[in-house]
């Protein structure tokens, strides 16, 4: 297609500008409506469509600039004013158009021309966009930059040494004991210390949350909260379900990969401190690769997987679309950004030179691939699928590079790189379960106090995730959730890595057989972007359904086989 840029960009995007732009769309409603042809209602879209994409473009890039330096005061007013006066006008009149459009005679004609789903996306944004929350929404944010500054102003002295959060956790999978017990209880004790003010911050959230959920007239916040993630497939029974094979298959799996662990460490219970560092598993921190040649060693791993992907990676380290090693006063994390007014991708990493910054650069890649691919669906909205969907791709890269990733490791490493993988993967379902179960006790039950609530994730994980020696170690045990992101910023997200997590298994098991069909598989699912709904993606490629329990059973079965345990 040919790319359409917004036509009006003003060298200061001013409220004022965006209202006016907004009601020269939405004033156009009523006789698009009258009239008993379509073309004025896909003239509306069209112009609505690249409105929004220049909005969105203007949001991430503020962000990916403040997140940068979250010390950055001009960057901080920037993407403060986005969110406080700028988005509120953008989300009012998304509301307005998406109320109008959803009901409108002439909404198939829109479907037929940008693509189906789109209705089905529009139908279940309606609640999240709704204005009688505008000023609960911008509060919301609020309290989640709140979470992010604290986080990123966070520092702790290892060995006589300052170190951010994130190069001090780099240091917990040290062959070290002693370093990575004085490691773990400094990052452990760090959110300890400020754990009062993250409760607040918290306790907030929930609070602002439960009030949006019960003004749409809703008994609590989680059916607003899956109306945010987009879900039109599935809800918290189906999600109940999948934690249920979780626990069948997945939990006991965990438990014997850490009584192993355990044994190779000469104890009988595994001590926290000891949960990242596996002698048969984890790489040697002399191995770890120097944030220099990353970039560079990547480029000959994703020239090798597929050229697309390589001259992908190529154009993103030309034009400064990566930010990869952490630094003080940087966000925590690591994301995937898209400027759909500029048809451009970015990734933002907290590189620290350890072993696993490979399997970041390329998780936050496999979303970027994904961005590029799907530049070709006109409607900005279903560019990219749905979180469950979207992390099929990051994790599917995670898989698929790495029979390529000698440019990082020495054969024997590989192989146990790629054995780890597997070990992840069965940790990532457990604690992904952990999260999302707490998430639902949380919000079902919202009054529950700070104290409260650090007993229901230490049960919950406990439940999940046996094999770890938390007796008399409680407080470390509570003290994992505030460092989650996620359960501040992105409520019922996390559940997302599990059900993509069952999709890049797939593609793990199709590559090994056949590594150009899983190649062409991953590339189509990458030009899918959001054009259907993740069971509709799952389909489309031929995966079987994340919430059939036989596939948790097969899964599980097989990762079993690869870590021999």
């Amino acid at each position: 297609m040919e790319y359409r840029h917004y036509p009006e960009r003003p060298a200061v995007l001013e409220p004022e500008f965006l209202a006016s732009a907004f009601r020269q769309i939405t004033d156009r409603i009523e006789g698009a409506e009258k009239d008993t042809q379509a073309s004025g209602w896909l003239e509306i879209y069209r112009d609505w469509n690249d409105l929004r994409a220049y909005v969105s473009g203007e949001r991430a890039r503020r962000y990916y600039r403040l997140t940068k330096d979250m010390r950055d005061e001009t960057a901080e007013a920037d993407e403060r004013f986005f969110r406080e006066e700028l988005k509120p006008i953008a989300e009012k009149a998304g509301s307005t158009l998406t109320e109008a459009l959803v009901k409108s005679r002439h909404k198939d004609a829109v479907a037929e021309k940008y693509g189906r789903h789109l209705l089905q996306v529009l139908e279940i944004s309606r609640q999240p966009l709704n204005p009688v929350n505008a000023d609960l929404r911008v509060q919301e944010g609020q309290l989640t930059k709140e979470y992010d500054k604290l986080c990123a102003s966070g520092e702790v002295e290892v060995s006589g040494e300052k170190k951010t959060l994130a190069q001090a956790g780099a240091l917990t999978i040290s062959e070290d004991e002693e370093l990575r017990k004085e490691a773990y209880l400094a990052v452990r004790g760090w959110f300890l210390d400020n754990r009062e003010e993250l409760a607040r911050i918290y306790h907030e959230l929930v609070k602002t949350r439960t009030q949006m959920g019960k003004n749409l007239e809703h008994e609590d916040f989680i059916p607003l909260g899956y109306a945010g993630m987009e879900r039109t497939d599935y809800g918290p029974e189906q999600t109940a379900a999948f934690r249920a094979a979780v626990l069948e298959f997945a939990s006991p799996l965990y438990g014997k990969i850490l009584a192993a662990q355990a044994k190779s460490l000469g104890q009988e219970n595994l001590a926290p401190w000891d949960t990242g560092y596996h002698p048969d598993l984890t790489l040697p921190t002399d191995i770890a690769e120097p944030i220099v040649e990353q970039l560079e060693r990547a480029q000959r791993v994703f020239d090798r997987v597929a050229p697309k992907l390589g001259a992908h990676f190529k154009r993103m380290r030309n034009e400064g679309l990566i930010d990869l090693e952490n630094r003080k006063g940087k966000a925590s994390g690591a994301y995937c950004t898209t400027m759909p007014d500029e048809g451009r991708v970015a990734i933002f990493c907290n590189s620290t030179g350890s072993a696993s910054d490979v399997s970041t650069l390329m998780h936050e890649m496999g979303h970027a691939f994904q961005g590029w691919e799907s530049q070709w669906i006109e409607a900005t909205t279903l560019r990219s699928p749905t979180a469950d969907a979207c992390e099929i791709h990051s994790m599917g890269m995670e898989y698929l590079s790495q029979p390529y990733l000698d440019e990082f490791f020495e054969a024997p490493d590989l192989a146990r790189f790629r054995k780890d993988r597997w070990s992840k993967a069965v940790f990532l379902l457990c604690y992904v379960s952990v999260v999302d179960e707490f998430q639902h006790r949380v919000y079902e039950n919202p009054d529950m106090s700070p104290d409260e609530r650090d007993e229901a994730w230490n049960q919950i994980q406990s439940k999940y995730m046996p094999g770890v020696d938390w007796q008399g170690r409680e407080d470390l045990q509570k003290s994992r959730w505030y460092a989650q992101l996620h359960i501040f910023r992105y409520p019922f997200y996390y559940i997302d890595y599990a059900i993509a997590e069952m999709g890049a298994m797939q593609l793990a098991l199709l590559d090994a057989d056949d590594h150009d069909k899983a190649l062409e598989t991953y590339l189509e699912l990458c030009r899918i972007g959001g054009t259907k709904s993740v069971l509709g993606i799952f389909e489309s490629a031929h995966l079987r359904s994340p919430f059939d329990r036989t596939l948790m059973r097969d899964l599980m079965e097989h990762a079993r086989s690869q870590l021999a345990v």
